[in-house]
């Protein structure tokens, strides 16, 4: 149960934790078959996933099984991934904090542990959550609060796409949007979050300013 002066904090993974914007777009273009220039690589940035696949001429209907395909041959990369500058020694110092720490991710948990473990950063969750679908997540954050138990004034959800926004949003918990991931800034401040991240570091601040007053 949460208690004064320590947060639930839950992550999503992909463009909040690990810097996985390079594998997604490659991924992406494979699948249709198109080989991505510098410049149009620079294009996609700052899109959702959904929006990448959208853009690259992917069916609504393709992205379940995209996205599957996607997870299982992410494996064999997992470890080349790199987290976000920073963000590894943010997540140690909130464990150190006594917070409790959760992943909540469209990834799969077999992906997410071995990046984890890679950078030794796997004794610092609790839990990992993930092969969530696309519009999913609002249940998995409410299933994971009711598990352990954890007040939403206790809580927050940090992610870098619209719908992860939109999912806590949804369900009443405060969301912390990151500015580098793969969602553009200005249209993460229009679905006006608890708050925007700029850089890993603000995230402690915002937790302790916001969250734990």
């Amino acid at each position: 149960m949460y208690t004064k002066g320590v947060a639930a904090i839950i992550f999503d993974f992909d463009g909040t934790i690990a810097d996985s914007f390079d594998y997604v777009a490659g991924f992406l273009a494979a699948g249709v078959k198109k080989s991505l220039s510098a410049k149009q690589r620079q294009e996609l940035r700052g899109l959702s996933m959904a929006a990448m696949a959208r853009r690259l001429g992917y069916k609504w209907w393709q992205m379940p099984i995209t996205l599957v395909k996607g997870r299982r041959q992410m494996r064999s990369v997992v470890e080349q991934l790199e987290p976000f500058a920073s963000i590894a020694a943010v997540i140690h110092e909130l464990h150190r904090g006594g917070h409790k720490l959760f992943i909540v991710s469209s990834n799969s948990p077999r992906n997410i542990r071995g990046f984890l473990r890679h950078h030794d950063l796997q004794a610092c969750f609790i839990q990992i959550t993930g092969n969530i679908g696309l519009f999913s997540k609002a249940g998995a954050l409410r299933r994971l609060l009711m598990k352990y138990r954890l007040k939403r004034t206790g809580a927050v959800y940090i992610g870098d796409e619209l719908r992860d926004v939109q999912a806590a949003q949804s369900i009443g918990l405060p969301v912390i949007a990151v500015s580098w991931g793969f969602a553009k800034t200005t249209d993460l401040e229009a679905l006006k979050p608890t708050a925007v991240a700029k850089k890993p570091a603000d995230l402690i601040s915002i937790i302790k300013e916001q969250l734990l007053q």
